[in-house]
Order: structure tokens, then sequence, then C-alpha cells
């Protein structure tokens, strides 16, 4: 009775607290194999972690040792550079005088300040900006006129109506006829009004878009400074070559008899 009653207990606490052999097998087994997988995880953001570590300084490495890139010139630019930086240029006081009416000076302006900007570079001459105080300014357009490489008409029907434009428009055609130093450039009208003085000459059109105006001009001024000092290039060799050559006498033998 006792023994039967004690075995009774003892199944009753091993039922409430206990567990069989094969379930403790079974949960330390699985127990073991979270572990190993949360390690091996671990191992593996550990080694990723270095590998992109080390994958990241290898490229700090390299862009630190790796020199910046230099600035590439087109043709273009260095055919600029090159025409900026001709003697010729500097053998007149500015490369481009501007003739515009009153009624304009916001268009020779904006013509102006495209042409100056720092990654053009051209001188201007503006008699509203350019004329000093006080000196007669007929004296002081001409000046600018025989000073300049080329000269900008701003043909508007204003400065058609003004004697004073038209003045400077015969100094100019006076100075250099016929060359391709005289741009003419048309505002509000079209190019078939412009004057019988000028039909001859490349026109730039300002009415349809000025930007493209801006940029035909400022071709149109490199062109001119670049054909007249290839031109001084060539007329300055061929002249040093005439002079190089120099008459030798020929060796002659006299015999006294």
């Amino acid at each position: 009775m006792e023994t039967k009653y004690g075995s009774s207990i003892f199944g009753w606490f091993r039922q409430k607290f206990g567990k069989s052999r094969n379930e403790s097998i079974l949960y330390c087994g699985s127990k073991n194999t979270e572990d190993s997988g949360s390690s091996s995880r671990g191992n593996s953001s550990s080694l990723n972690c270095s590998c992109d570590t080390s994958t990241l300084s290898d490229c700090a490495t390299s862009s630190q040792n790796k020199p910046p890139p230099c600035p590439s010139f087109s043709q273009g630019s260095s055919r600029l550079l090159s025409v900026l930086k001709d003697p010729f240029r500097w053998t007149f006081m500015y490369d481009v005088c501007v003739c515009h009416c009153e009624e304009n000076i916001s268009q020779a302006y904006a013509l102006v300040s495209f042409l100056e900007s720092p990654s053009r570079g051209l001188r201007c001459y503006l008699q509203t900006r350019d004329c000093p105080v006080g000196g007669a300014v007929s004296t002081e357009v001409c000046k600018a006129i025989e000073s300049s490489h080329c000269w900008v008409l701003l043909i508007s029907p204003n400065f058609l109506r003004d004697d004073w434009c038209l003045y400077q428009m015969h100094q100019v055609i006076c100075e250099g006829p016929m060359s391709q130093r005289i741009i003419p450039a048309v505002l509000d009208m079209h190019i078939s009004q412009i004057p019988h003085e000028l039909r001859f000459f490349y026109t730039v059109d300002l009415s349809k878009n000025h930007e493209k105006g801006y940029v035909q001009v400022y071709r149109t001024v490199l062109q001119y400074l670049k054909d007249s000092a290839v031109r001084l290039s060539k007329n300055s060799t061929e002249g040093h070559a005439e002079t190089s050559i120099t008459w030798e006498p020929s060796e002659t033998s006299i015999c006294l008899s």
C-alpha cells in the first residue's frame, strides 16, 4: 500500500516537473542549433563588416592616391586662348566698339556684358560708359573707332533716324571699308531694311534670339582676330626670309702673267 502510494506520488512529481529523456535531448539539441546559428550569423555579419570595412578603406586609399582629373580643353577653347593671347590683339586698345542709339542702350549693355564675361574676355568700348567726362564726344568716339579691332552697329529704326548714329556708321565705314571688322546687328527690324552701305557685310539678327546673336557676334570677332594674326605672322615670316638672303660674291682668281 505504501509502496503503491509512494510510486504514485513520485509519478505525479515526475509528470508535473520532470521531462523525459528524449524530450531533454531534443530540447538541448534545438538550443545548441539555435546557438550555433546565431553564432554563425554573428560570424558572417562580422566577416561581412570586416570585408566592407576593408573595401571602403581600399577605396579611400585608392581615391586618396589617385590624382585629381586635369581640366580638358576642347579645340575651340584652346584656339580661343591662343587668339586672345596673340600679340596682334594688343595692337589696339579695344576688341569691339559698340555703336547704338539711346533707345537701345539696354541691348548694348547686355551685349557688352556678354562679350566681357570672364569666359570670353573681350575688351569693349561703350560711349555712355567709357567716354571720359568733359571730353568732346565726337573726338572720343572717333578715337575709340580708330582704337578698335571690330565695330558692332546696333541697327534699329531709331538708329536710322538718329543723325549722330548715322555719323558713327559712316566713320566706321571710312575706317574699314569692305572688311569683316564691321558687324551690323539688326534690332526690331528685318535684315532687308538695313542701309545700302551695309548690305555687303555679314549681318547678325538680334530680333529673333538675342543669345544666339551674341554668340554670332563673339565668333565673328574671334575669327577676325585669328585671321589677322595668321596673316600678320605669315607676312612677318616672309619678310624675315627675304631679309635673311645675302649676296655672296664668287671667288675669282686673277692670274698675272
